[in-house]
């Protein structure tokens, strides 16, 4: 268990002043690399706890607040990037004790021109820190080039992109993601049928950043011995129900074999509404998230499984992450960047 040791001990403890201690707890302040690492030395080996609500005390006394730019893709309400804006807010309110002013800055998931131009817009923002939605690698590794020109700090939410420097991410396992959705569609479906993976048509021609790590683990899964199955990729207008209904009912007309349907982003319950519009019965639908639109179809049987990702703890652990960096000026530990991967049926869904 975390000991919280008083300032006064931990000074003891490292043969520095009090004073010093504060200037690193805090964030504050020159300190010599000795005496820095004297303390920080005392902190490790006592497991301590910064204390976000202690130091919004005296953060507040200075008069200072902090501007936090959020750029994730919009979402309507009940929706996956909808929930994690629900962690961003949670944890503003937890922390309202920190002066905070919060600014988003969105872009359309399925457009990489609408994330560019999002991104080179946060350019041109005075800002404390920023928290990324990584859906396009190329646009993410631009903007943070920028940042850590500028020596701004970001966070990632739902996603990881190599050769750039968050202080943190918050997501899970994509890779792990594909194989889990390939495993269960492996087993809910009868040997020697055919199956299909579903991926939204995106403007500018580039998947997103975790649907192609995903798209790659489900077809490796499938490469393994014994386990071969015919797979069918399958682009689908993800913003345009008629349009989908028409899409999975040609698909399906022109491939009699398929009986299973995987969707690798959070919109799966389209999908499933478009086979039940049309009258299909007989396919298993399975896909990621625990949104209002995938739930309602759990339940109406329609969708098989759902892989949740833990959207709301994703925004919330960024904020607070977000703090404790822009108040101490290290990254808090005891927070998990790879977060937990549950499968939800109608049997668990709560």
């Amino acid at each position: 268990m975390a000991q919280q040791l008083t300032i006064r001990q931990i000074a003891e403890l490292a043969g520095v002043s009090v004073g010093t201690v504060d200037r690193v707890l805090h964030n504050r302040g020159r300190v010599s690399p000795e005496a820095l690492a004297a303390v920080q030395a005392v902190l490790d080996k006592q497991s301590y706890k910064y204390n976000l609500h202690t130091s919004a005390v005296a953060f507040r006394r200075t008069g200072k607040s902090f501007h936090i730019v959020i750029s994730i893709p919009s979402s309507e309400k009940g929706e996956y990037w909808d929930l994690i804006r629900d962690g961003f807010e949670k944890a503003f309110q937890e922390y309202s004790d920190i002066s905070i002013q919060s600014q988003y800055v969105f872009f359309d998931q399925y457009s990489s021109i609408s994330c560019r131009e999002a991104f080179r817009s946060i350019e041109s923002i005075p800002c404390s820190a920023v928290i990324l939605g990584t859906n396009f690698v190329e646009e993410t590794v631009e903007l943070c080039k920028n940042l850590d020109s500028r020596r701004i700090p970001y966070v990632f939410v739902d996603g990881m992109v190599s050769g750039v420097n968050p202080t943190a991410n918050f997501m899970v396992d994509q890779d792990k993601c594909g194989r889990l959705l390939a495993h269960l569609m492996d087993g809910f479906t009868p040997s020697g049928s055919e199956m299909a993976i579903f991926l939204p048509r995106r403007v500018g021609a580039k998947m997103s950043n975790n649907s192609t790590i995903r798209l790659a683990s489900f077809k490796k899964y499938f490469e393994e011995p014994g386990r071969g199955r015919l797979l069918k990729e399958v682009q689908f207008s993800a913003e345009n129900p008629e349009g989908i209904r028409s899409e999975v009912s040609s698909f399906l007309a022109e491939n009699p074999l398929v009986r299973g349907i995987a969707v690798v982003t959070s919109v799966v319950y389209k999908v499933s509404d478009a086979l039940s519009a049309s009258g299909i019965r007989g396919i298993c639908v399975g896909g990621f998230d625990v949104t209002e639109g995938n739930a309602r179809c759990v339940r109406e049987g329609t969708l098989e499984f759902l892989i949740d990702q833990h959207p709301q703890r994703q925004g919330f652990c960024a904020v607070e992450s977000l703090l404790h960096y822009l108040l101490y000026g290290v990254p808090d530990p005891s927070l998990p960047s790879s977060l937990p991967i549950d499968i939800v049926f109608r049997e668990n869904l709560a």
